[in-house]
């Protein structure tokens, strides 16, 4: 299932991841540094220039003090020589200038490993890696049949969540990959409906299936019911494809084998009437489900679009559920925007999804109208019928391929 589309997927998130690793992430300069094991050990401190401080102390002069009257010295006798003494000169301090090296505060320069951290143990993702990237991808995603406007809205997103982060190395894929299953989750997850509580609300539930010739419609109407009457709940169908050859006696097959009553008018009568009739019908017999078929039917054929829309004022059904067939690709959009324009459809089923290898399309028809999709159908059986689940189904996108 999907295969196609799986792979495509996981190339993506594997080519921005080694856009990411790889690209620029360490400077010509700093890749020079590398080459030089000693620089990553020992740094080479620039020459520190001494400034030389000039101390001046203040000179200190001695005060001159008063002499005294001196007494006069014994007379020496005469043979001895007389010797003259010189006056104390006062002391004088003198300037002493003394050199002293002043360190000038040094600012640490970053090691070459705390430079590289940025560059290499995390990347800053910008708007050229995802750009880049979607112009190698886009063309495999079309393939996968996903439109134009589905690739530009996970673009956008991808630029919305990651654009700007810092991704540690060692983990860009898994947030890329992260990332991508949470914009493809956003995208599938658009709500639960859940028949099972929607039938304590009042009886009968009345159920439309539209759709158009060929998409699985009255398949999955009989899958449906025998997974209502699985647990426990009452059903009836309503046989409202009165124009296809052969519509009638189809749905009484499966009718026949699943033991359900089939309410059915004759070729050509009004649709809206049988389904009313089958309403009324339920009514009467406390009946939990009506399954209404309608006749198949192009969205661009405006006589059966009107016919649909009186099905739908009439009845006023609780549930209006649009069947796809998955492999229709691209057309699927189309379907699900004309479709919920005419008569405002509540859900989607999907059909032959086991044997879809692409799976775009279906994405596609998802983001255009943003509905629930109840179930999907995976076989031809009429168990082969599964309840949809938004995390499951993306889990299985993202680790496929």
């Amino acid at each position: 299932m999907f295969g196609f589309l799986k792979k495509k997927l996981s190339e993506s998130v594997e080519k921005l991841s080694e856009k990411i690793k790889g690209k620029e992430e360490v400077p010509q300069t700093l890749e020079r540094e590398m080459e030089k094991p000693e620089t990553i050990f020992e740094e080479k401190k620039p020459e520190e220039k001494k400034l030389v401080e000039r101390v001046e102390r203040p000179v200190k002069i001695a005060e001159k003090k008063e002499e005294k009257p001196k007494a006069k010295p014994p007379e020496r006798p005469k043979h001895e020589p007389k010797i003259e003494r010189k006056a104390e000169e006062p002391e004088i301090h003198k300037v002493e200038k003394i050199e002293k090296p002043v360190e000038k505060p040094v600012e640490k320069k970053a090691g070459l490993m705390d430079r590289l951290t940025g560059k290499v143990l995390e990347r800053k993702i910008s708007d050229n890696d995802i750009d880049s990237l979607f112009e190698e991808m886009e063309l495999g995603l079309m393939e996968a049949n996903m439109t134009i406007e589905t690739i530009e809205f996970i673009k956008s997103e991808m630029k919305r969540l990651l654009v700007g982060k810092q991704l540690k190395r060692g983990e860009i894929e898994k947030d890329i990959r992260t990332t991508l299953e949470k914009i493809l989750l956003e995208i599938f997850d658009q709500g639960e409906i859940n028949l099972e509580k929607l039938a304590k609300t009042k009886k009968p539930i009345c159920i439309v299936f539209l759709g158009f010739n060929g998409s699985g419609k009255t398949t999955s109407i009989a899958k449906l019911g025998q997974y209502l009457k699985q647990r426990k709940f009452q059903v009836v169908l309503a046989a409202g494809d009165t124009w296809r050859s052969a519509a009638i006696e189809q749905l009484e097959v499966h009718g026949q084998r699943l033991d359900i009553k089939v309410i059915k008018h004759e070729y050509g009568a009004d649709s809206a009437a049988v389904v009313y009739d089958a309403i009324e019908h339920a009514k009467a017999k406390g009946i939990d489900f009506v399954l209404a078929d309608t006749a198949g039917r192009s969205h661009a054929n405006r006589n059966l679009m009107d016919e649909l829309k009186k099905v739908v004022r009439v009845n006023k059904p609780d549930l209006k559920i649009l069947v796809m067939d998955s492999l229709a690709g691209n057309d699927l959009v189309e379907q699900a925007k004309n479709f919920d324009e005419a008569v405002g459809i509540d859900c989607m089923i999907f059909t032959k999804v086991d044997v879809n290898e692409k799976g775009g399309g279906m994405l596609s028809a998802c983001l255009a109208v943003k509905k629930p999709i109840l179930y999907i159908g995976m076989g031809q059986e009429y168990k082969d019928i599964e309840l949809f689940e938004a995390n499951k189904f993306v889990k299985d996108l993202m680790e496929g391929g």
